[in-house]
């Protein structure tokens, strides 16, 4: 990959990760926990400090899943999600089919995702603009942005994994009540009031 450097005015190649190597560096303990690192598009990308909000609503999701889904499907928190053959980011809360018993323990494919949920406020537009490119070219059916700045849900769905986007993408405020694909009926205030008042 070519970037330019706006210091110096030119162009520099910077290395590029592939999935295998990314996963190589991490068994050798080349890359670890804490290096709060994720694989985009095969740059390494730091990831930004979790705030209480943030943190309390992802509580409160894997609470409210459990409670209406029960134990029948995987739920992930801030864990590897190998999306794409450079791509393994680490979404806030993931939703997949549980794995055959007697299975060994792995991350999930996409095809086996039904929901992934992003958490912003500072990240809001690389949730919307990188994220969601990724996930909609993987092919993951729903993925949610529970907005703090906006104090909103947004939801994407249909996937067109040739282009990379969401072909349907509604906004759902304070009030609202929407009808989820895979979750079924969803109160936006139940997910928002998780968020402590100051």
């Amino acid at each position: 990959m070519t970037r330019v450097l706006p210091e110096l005015d030119i162009l520099v190649e910077t290395f590029e990760w592939s999935l295998e190597r990314y996963h190589d560096a991490i068994k050798a303990g080349v890359l670890t926990e804490y290096d709060a690192v994720e694989l985009i598009h095969g740059q390494l990308v730091k990831k930004i400090p979790i705030s209480d909000d943030h943190a309390g609503i992802i509580e409160f999701l894997a609470d409210y899943f459990r409670d209406i889904l029960g134990k029948k499907y995987r739920y992930r928190s801030e864990n590897p999600v190998p999306v794409l053959p450079k791509s393994e980011p680490e979404p806030d809360f993931v939703i997949a089919k549980q794995l055959p018993k007697g299975k060994k323990t792995r991350h999930p494919k996409p095809e086996e995702i039904h929901l992934i949920v992003e958490v912003a406020h500072s990240t809001l537009q690389y949730d919307r603009k990188v994220k969601g490119p990724i996930y909609a070219s993987a092919g993951i059916p729903e993925y949610w942005i529970v907005n703090l700045k906006g104090s909103k849900v947004e939801v994407h769905l249909s996937p067109a994994e040739d282009e990379g986007v969401f072909e349907d993408v509604r906004s759902y405020g304070v009030g609202d009540v929407f009808t989820s694909p895979f979750v079924g009926e969803v109160t936006v205030d139940d997910i928002l009031s998780s968020i402590e008042e100051e």
